[in-house]
């Protein structure tokens, strides 16, 4: 007995040695499986046949909040690796080559990579620290960005990292989708019309370019030949309109009315009501709205919606910048401007799921009808909604007046919806500007359709585009670009491609302040409970021995 007790150890410390060789495995023992991957994410990572390169760059000396990001991007990293054995991981310090600054963003910024500026308030000392929140991933042949952080408007430093950290495992998926996909919808990007301009949609058609085939299409190209256009638009699996400013035909409507109800999947963004913003920003300060009659309305009323010709204004809403003062004394202030609503989308769709707030520019209302069709509200504004009729005149001294919660009475108004199911030709019992044949009655699609044209439309900044949903003006960054790619992917069937990022975690921060407050009290409990514990160890072994060597 005595012998035994005495190499009771060396019998422990062998068995945790063989039972660590023969199982490799982890046990994930948390409530939200966070050290688990999805079964979409080892799907995916089953199908990689190539080598994988991840090049992480948040690394380097980072703020204390930010070290618990690279922790978990690190841990994200890791478990994918373990699943796929070519997947190599590296984290580089940007600035660890070069002193300086200037030159290592210009460098990074070459490469999209924008840095990110942190205001770190501990120790009662104000300090600015340059992060890179990026990695590329890459499989010897294409690279591609992924952003580590998730951003929206008012959200503090901790809400940004638990969104960001939530979203982990998405963004490095979604990185691994784009090397791997080969065979790819193909979607239609409607030209003609005066749509949205090549510069303003460039964005939102790079984001959209690695999960699909896109091409141009002219619904005049072939005005003598309705059959053989509406035979090519057949070809593609979704038409996208962005913001068209040209009244269509009923030989067009019956082609896109022919292509819906035939299983082709429409995006549409409208602006039922047209502004001139150029006099409005640029000169005079006012403009007029009116109603613009795009000759679609009994198109939309036979799939059971109509747009409303109104503006939204919104107490909730996005700031515009707008110079105050003359000469030397000229500040650029930003004032809240009620034409420009901050929505939230259906968290409750799938479509909605893990996005910030849209920004919405000169919305109009959108009414339901009741038909065969489901319909799903994907973006209201708030409930402190004033509608305002046109024509109407709008002019920017309004951001400057003081506003009064009592005028936004008109609740909470739907700006984009769903349609879903058996859509019935607009020409059915009709007579047809086109006899073609065969004519189809009735037929399972779906189309998302926003009540603004503006939706999809990046900013230029000396002629270059900007990200979707970024305001150079205000340095804001908005998800409309999330919102309208989870839209395509959705009307597409690639719905595994949003459901990751919809992944429950629960993330715990410390509080700094607290820590700041009991470091002393935290010092000396770090310090003096582990020699505490061994002390109180070593005399409980020191008894036992005893005890039994008496």
């Amino acid at each position: 007995m005595k012998k035994l007790l005495s190499h009771w150890y060396w019998v422990l410390l062998v068995g945790l040695l063989l039972f660590n060789s023969v199982f490799k495995g982890r046990i994930d023992l948390t409530a939200d499986q966070r050290y688990s991957l999805s079964a979409e994410a080892l799907e995916q990572l089953e199908q990689l046949d190539t080598t994988i390169r991840v090049d992480v760059f948040l690394a380097g000396q980072l703020p204390k909040e930010y070290q618990r990001l690279r922790i978990e991007v690190e841990t994200t990293l890791k478990m994918m690796a373990e699943e796929h054995g070519a997947f190599y991981v590296s984290f580089i310090d940007p600035f660890a080559e070069e002193s300086d600054t200037d030159v290592v963003v210009q460098e990074m910024m070459q490469y999209g990579l924008m840095p990110e500026t942190v205001v770190d308030a501990q120790s009662q000392n104000l300090a600015q620290t340059l992060i890179f929140p990026w990695a590329i991933v890459n499989n010897g042949s294409r690279s591609v960005r992924v952003s580590l952080l998730e951003k929206n408007l008012g959200d503090t430093q901790e809400q940004i990292l638990y969104k960001s950290i939530r979203q982990l495992e998405y963004q490095f998926l979604d990185a691994l989708v784009q090397l791997q996909v080969t065979e790819k919808h193909s979607i239609a990007v409607l030209t003609s019309h005066q749509t949205s301009e090549p510069g303003l949609s460039a964005d939102l058609l790079q984001s959209i370019k690695p999960y699909y085939n896109l091409a141009s299409f002219d619904l005049k190209a072939l005005k003598d030949e309705p059959e053989k256009t509406l035979e090519n638009l057949n070809r593609f699996d979704l038409l996208l309109v962005s913001n068209p400013k040209e009244a269509f035909t009923s030989t067009e409507i019956q082609l896109i009315d022919q292509y819906q109800v035939s299983g082709g999947k429409s995006l549409w963004m409208i602006n039922p009501v047209q502004i001139d913003q150029d006099s409005l920003f640029n000169n005079a300060g006012k403009a007029v709205a009116f109603q613009k009659n795009l000759q679609l309305d009994e198109l939309f009323f036979r799939w059971g919606i109509r747009f409303n010709h109104n503006l939204i204004k919104d107490l909730y809403a996005a700031p515009i910048v707008m110079a105050q003062g003359s000469g030397n004394s000229t500040q650029y202030l930003p004032f809240l401007w009620d034409y420009y609503p901050l929505a939230k989308a259906d968290e409750n769709s799938l479509i909605g799921r893990g996005i910030g707030n849209v920004w919405l520019r000169f919305a109009s209302s959108i009414d339901t009808l009741k038909n065969g069709l489901k319909k799903r509200l994907l973006i209201k504004s708030s409930p402190l909604t004033k509608t305002i009729g046109t024509p109407a005149m709008v002019s920017l001294q309004e951001a400057t007046l003081q506003r009064n919660p009592e005028f936004y009475d008109s609740g909470a108004q739907p700006i984009a919806v769903l349609l879903e199911g058996a859509f019935t030709s607009l020409f059915k019992n009709r007579l047809r500007p086109i006899n073609a044949t065969p004519f189809v009655e009735e037929g399972n699609s779906a189309s998302v359709i926003i009540a603004d044209g503006n939706f999809g439309e990046n900013q230029l900044d000396q002629g270059a585009p900007l990200e979707l949903g970024f305001d150079k003006w205000t340095n804001n960054f908005y998800h409309n670009k999330t919102f309208l790619v989870q839209s395509i992917h959705y009307l597409l069937g690639q719905n595994d491609r949003i459901a990751v990022r919809t992944k429950p975690l629960s993330v715990s921060f410390l509080d700094w302040q607290k820590v700041e407050i009991q470091q002393r009290k935290i010092k000396a409990i770090v310090f003096t409970t582990p020699a505490l514990f061994l002390t109180l160890l070593g005399l409980v072994v020191y008894l036992w021995r005893k005890r039994f060597s008496g």
